[in-house]
C-alpha cells in the first residue's frame, strides 16, 4: 500500500513538472505575441500621427519584450 501511494505521488509530481514547463513556454509565447501586437499598434499610431499613442504602445511593447526575456532566462 505504501509503495502505491509513493508511486502515485511520484506520478503526480512528474505530471506537474511537465505542466509547469508547458505553462512557462505558453507564457513566453504570450509575452512575445503581446510584444508584436503592441509593436503593430505603435506602427499604426506612427502612420496616423498620434505621438501619445505611439509612445504608450512603444512602452507596452518594450515591457512585454522584457517580460519575455526574463521568463525565458528564468525557465
Amino acid at each position: 500500500v505504501h509503495w502505491l501511494r509513493a508511486k502515485a505521488l511520484w506520478d503526480q509530481w512528474r505530471e506537474e513538472m511537465i505542466l509547469v514547463k508547458l505553462e512557462m513556454d505558453w507564457r513566453c509565447k504570450s509575452f512575445l505575441w503581446k510584444t508584436t501586437q503592441w509593436g503593430n499598434r505603435m506602427q499604426e499610431s506612427l502612420e496616423k500621427h498620434l505621438p501619445g499613442h505611439r509612445c504608450y504602445a512603444g512602452r507596452q511593447s518594450q515591457m512585454y519584450s522584457l517580460l519575455a526575456q526574463d521568463a525565458q532566462a528564468a525557465f
